[in-house]
């Protein structure tokens, strides 16, 4: 009498549970590094946007923003003329890398000749007090590193 028995063994689901570990152990962290790549080229996208939005800006009115025509708080840039004129809204959620809470969004700081302040956030729009100079920086989630820039 023969037994028909359907079924796995446990050797076969043991094999089964290593090959997709390791497949696994290869595959996430190309998805990891992919996502992280990802949002630092859509925050380039955002800050290449911004620079746009300024040039045209200038384009209509002869002249840049000044730094006191915008402010900026917690990330995000408020003014009249510039949004939503020329740009939707710049605030934290336009923003995708994972930055320190407070360092995320958009920042705002006074650009002199060729000095550039520290970055406080992701996004850094640098205006000039005359008008004459508007300039974007784009920032890695540490604020260490200048992924794209304006000049």
């Amino acid at each position: 009498m023969v037994k028909n028995e359907k079924g796995f063994t446990l050797l076969e689901v043991m094999l089964v549970v290593v090959i997709l570990a390791i497949l696994a152990a290869i595959v996430i962290p190309r998805f990891v590094g992919n996502a992280e790549t990802a949002r630092e080229k859509a925050d380039i996208t955002t800050g290449r946007e911004v620079k746009a939005a300024l040039d045209r800006y200038q384009v209509d009115n002869g002249i840049y923003l000044r730094i006191d025509e915008l402010s900026a708080a917690n990330g995000t840039i408020t003014g009249s003329g510039l949004i939503p004129d020329y740009i939707a809204r710049l605030d934290p959620t336009v923003t995708q890398q994972k930055a320190e809470t407070g360092k995320t969004g958009f920042g705002i700081a006074e650009i002199t000749g060729n000095t550039f302040p520290d970055p406080g956030n992701l996004i850094m729009v640098y205006l000039s007090s005359d008008g004459s100079q508007a300039e974007v920086k784009v920032f890695d989630e540490s604020l260490a590193s200048t992924l794209w820039s304006s000049i």
